[in-house]
């Protein structure tokens, strides 16, 4: 009787095949793409591979959040300080949380790049881009102001915003002036290395020092308490102001809506409430009430007296951020889904950090 014959082994895989397979390793860990490169070498190839990479980045289109800067008050010795902290949400990460020194205050981030404020006597403005590692100084505009925020942006128009760090960049930054009940706004352009003439408006409330928001060709910046939101043209280059939907006694944040419209969130009591923007004549335009999600059993809150705070939102996503006595958590808005990604403290506001990040090395 003739021997059973073997079974033919399977074709072998071809790089092809591979490549498809590693494309969805979700961005969101970078972690397992280092696990994936510690394979077998045709793996650590192909992911340390740049051609791979834009296509991992292309495929997946939303920069993953890696983390979150927030700006803690320290007391050393009667003196008070700040620092800006880096609080990291996931396992492999470009940063680590005592990355910056003291009196430093993380202004905004955006596109792969953050913007710091030193608060020394000697304060300049600088971008950071993690990722690279790259530091640019900026001068601030010699324009009084006694209170201030900033944005920084991608400058190259058309920009998918994937992997744009190391190119040219913007700077906004708006101060006000309590003595002229004014705010001014100027450009920064790292091409040029030149600020702008100012635009300018007369307030009788004072720009926050918070993160802005990119809607469409303009950045939206909270005003005084929430009383009003204060919007830059970056085309026109003008200042106006859009009256806020509702005061609230907790903290609310600009944001954008869920139908991609400029939004507004606020907290009353446990109740998010989610308003939307709509365009139209003037006798049309205004906001709308969309949604009032009822947080009492779906975010944490050890005391029952405590209320949540709105505190974040991270741009091209549908999640913001909450903050409770049992900690930081993001909120997915479509599907609810809660995550634990920080713990509790004092928080005026967060600034997310969302980039690519393949942490592997041929």
């Amino acid at each position: 009787m003739a021997a059973p014959r073997r079974p033919r082994p399977p074709p072998a895989l071809t790089d092809d095949v591979f490549g498809e397979i590693l494309l969805h390793i979700p961005p969101e860990e970078p972690a397992h793409l280092v696990r994936a490169s510690l394979v077998c070498k045709p793996w650590l190839c192909l992911l340390s591979n740049p051609t791979f990479l834009r296509w991992y980045r292309e495929f997946h289109r939303t920069p993953p959040l890696l983390g979150f800067f927030h700006n803690l008050f320290i007391d050393y010795d009667e003196d008070d300080s700040v620092i800006a902290e880096f609080v990291p949400t996931t396992a492999a990460s470009p940063l680590s949380p005592s990355a910056l020194g003291c009196s430093s205050w993380a202004l905004d981030c955006r596109h792969g790049r953050v913007l710091i404020h030193t608060l020394d006597p000697m304060g300049v403005l600088f971008v950071w881009e993690p990722i690279t590692s790259d530091q640019k100084q900026v001068p601030l505009p010699e324009h009084p102001h006694a209170y201030c925020t900033g944005a920084v942006l991608c400058a190259v128009a058309g920009c998918d915003h994937l992997a744009c760090c190391g190119g040219p960049f913007l700077v906004v930054f708006v101060g006000s002036d309590d003595d002229e009940a004014q705010t001014w706004a100027s450009v920064y352009s790292s091409e040029t290395g030149m600020w702008s003439a100012l635009a300018t408006l007369g307030l009788d409330y004072y720009v926050e020092m918070r993160p802005s928001n990119l809607s469409g060709d303009a950045l939206y910046f909270v005003l005084e308490r929430g009383k009003g939101i204060l919007k830059f043209d970056l085309g026109e280059r003008t200042l106006s102001v859009i009256n806020s939907p509702q005061v609230y006694e907790q903290r609310s944040i600009v944001m954008t809506a869920e139908d991609g419209e400029l939004g507004f969130a606020g907290m009353e009591g446990k109740n998010l409430h989610l308003w939307s923007w709509e365009d139209g004549d003037a006798d049309i335009a205004g906001w709308m009430l969309r949604r009032v999600i009822e947080l009492d059993g779906l975010i944490p809150i050890r005391n029952e007296s405590v209320s949540p705070d709105v505190i974040g939102f991270v741009e091209g996503t549908h999640t913001i951020f909450i903050s409770t006595d049992a900690g930081v958590f993001t909120l997915d808005l479509k599907s609810r889904k809660v995550k634990k990604v920080g713990k509790e403290g004092s928080y005026v506001a967060v600034l997310p950090y969302t980039s690519f990040y393949a942490p592997v090395r041929h």
